[in-house]
């Protein structure tokens, strides 16, 4: 048992230097941008088709930003709302999607980068637009349906 309790003494900083040197500073093919976002669909999705003629859905949801501090006035700005455009490609997502109603409360996971389009004339800045990816989508609650709200 001594043998037993020496080896793993010896061996537990081994062990412990071979973790810690699995950490790398290098790029790896397995670096993303992601993006979780909470909101509720502005519009029923869109089917629209590629060049290509494959289909891809096209949705845009609207989340609420977050109150900044009180101004000089100590009073808070109004909050603000931010849309976001995602678009989802694939059989599966095309349709799931289209079953989804506009003012649905969802949680969208997605992949995004950023593409840059050079100045079309001189003088112009070159326009950067923020291309968010569908990766999954998931209800978190559906809108209130107009006879529920009529009886309420």
């Amino acid at each position: 048992m001594s043998l037993l309790r020496t080896f793993s003494r010896i061996s537990a900083p081994a062990a412990a230097a071979s973790r810690a040197a699995s950490f790398s500073t290098t790029a790896s093919a397995a670096d993303v941008a992601r993006i979780q976002l909470i909101g509720r669909l502005v519009a029923d999705p869109e089917v629209k088709a590629t060049r290509s003629g494959k289909d891809y859905v096209s949705y845009t949801i609207a989340t609420s930003d977050p109150i900044g501090p009180p101004g000089e006035d100590g009073n808070r700005p109004e909050p603000t709302t931010s849309y976001h455009r995602i678009f989802a490609f694939g059989d599966n997502s095309v349709q799931r999607l289209i079953k989804i109603t506009k003012g649905t409360q969802v949680l969208v996971d997605a992949d995004f980068r950023i593409q840059k389009t050079p100045a079309q004339e001189e003088g112009q800045l070159p326009r950067e637009q923020l291309l968010v990816q569908h990766r999954s989508i998931s209800v978190i609650s559906r809108p209130k349906t107009q006879t529920a709200e009529a009886t309420a």
